[in-house]
């Protein structure tokens, strides 16, 4: 018993990636850009693909409103979680920047979704005490949630991780 935990804790060890080998990894240089927004990108993008994205999103809420009207509000609630963005967005950047790009979209996504059950769960607890109290509070708890996992996996590593597992799954 005690040689099979020593073998899984060697195998585990060969399996671990320290960050240092990670960081060496050319393809995914955008896990070690710096945070921030640059304003000339703006420029860029064009009007059709930001109706692309304005109509999808648009599309999703008249779902939710048109389910939530005919089968009740709890029923339509489950389109409202809906990314009404985020397909539309990755079809976009796998498009125009490739599958590794949309990856990384792809990965704060699920960051994002996280938050955003944080912002669901908050404000469902704290709507009939003040419900704009209970919004702003929901919206600290989808910032809080959001971007402490996006800075938890960045300064772990865990990113550069993820990223690896996925390219060696797919060659």
């Amino acid at each position: 018993m005690i040689e099979r935990v020593h073998q899984t804790q060697r195998d585990l060890a060969d399996v671990t990636l320290s960050r240092d080998e990670l960081l060496h990894e050319d393809r995914l240089e955008d896990d070690r850009e710096r945070v921030g927004f640059d304003w000339s990108t703006l420029g860029s993008v064009k009007p059709a693909e930001l109706g692309i994205r304005f109509a999808f999103g648009a599309a999703i809420a008249l779902v939710a409103g048109v389910a939530g009207a005919v089968a009740g509000p709890r029923f339509g609630g489950l389109f409202l979680a809906f990314p009404a963005v985020l397909p539309a967005t990755l079809t976009l950047i796998e498009k125009k920047e490739g599958t590794t790009k949309a990856w990384a979209d792809a990965s704060g996504g699920v960051l994002g979704a996280l938050g955003l059950g944080a912002f669901a769960l908050t404000a469902m607890l704290l709507l009939r005490w003040n419900p704009v109290a209970a919004l702003l509070v929901a919206l600290l708890a989808w910032t809080v949630v959001s971007a402490g996992l996006y800075f938890l996996f960045r300064a772990t590593g865990l990113f550069l991780r993820q990223d690896r597992l996925a390219s060696t799954s797919r060659s």
